[in-house]
């Protein structure tokens, strides 16, 4: 079984989104929306999970501890990601233990501006190759894993970047097969983005780049 975690945030397309996972993933999978809304929402056909820390990447990991699924997928709540790339992506872990969808290898693209792409692009590659790991898109927030790596690997989420925590410490951990596999990254369907060209953009970078210090360098 897959386990779709959603983390929440005042995102008012969640119900459509869960409609869309519920028509497109062929698979048995359940479906974990794990909220911190000024008014959570009322939501069907999926569980929902309170919040109980503070940012996406706690949430990601509030959901995995309700995980049921073999594996688990981690994805965005506003319709950027299309639920039909688990699919692929389930497919893929045959010989993969973590399997990201990439909008920059081969067959993927995005929706952004021309100044984010390249933006991302190169700062994509500079964290890749600090921390050592083949990986186009190692910003990704779709992505698919084996649930056991959870158990043996640590991990101490800050901000909004989850994936590279994950793929550079299950690959020291138990040197975790990863590949990618193309997506068309779409705008979001509804609601504003917490992160752009603003002040919390310029806080998430500044963080990324701690974390890759601490990762790099620090205990873990």
């Amino acid at each position: 079984m897959i386990s779709i975690i959603i983390p929440t945030k005042n995102e008012p397309y969640i119900n459509q989104l869960i409609e869309d996972i519920r028509a497109k993933v062929r698979a048995e999978h359940e479906i974990i929306v794990v909220d911190k809304s000024d008014n959570p929402p009322k939501i069907a056909r999926a569980k929902l999970i309170l919040q109980k820390t503070d940012g996406l990447g706690n949430a990601v990991l509030e959901g995995i501890k309700e995980a049921k699924g073999e594996f688990v997928v981690m994805m965005d709540g506003d319709g950027s990601h299309d639920p039909e790339y688990v699919n692929a992506m389930l497919e893929r872990m045959k010989d993969s233990d973590i399997v990201i969808a990439s909008k920059y290898v081969p067959g993927g693209k995005t929706e952004d501006y021309a100044s984010r792409i390249f933006v991302s692009r190169v700062f994509n590659a500079a964290v890749a190759w600090f921390l050592g790991l083949k990986v186009k898109d190692i910003m990704s927030g779709y992505a698919m894993f084996r649930k056991e790596i959870f158990g043996k690997i640590i991990l101490r989420p800050k901000g909004y970047k989850l994936l590279m925590e994950i793929v550079y410490k299950s690959k020291k951990a138990c040197n975790a097969r990863v590949s990618e596999i193309p997506m068309h990254f779409l705008k979001r369907k509804a609601g504003k983005s917490k992160v752009g060209f603003n002040a919390a953009g310029f806080r998430e970078v500044w963080r990324i780049f701690l974390i890759c210090m601490n990762l790099k360098f620090g205990k873990n």
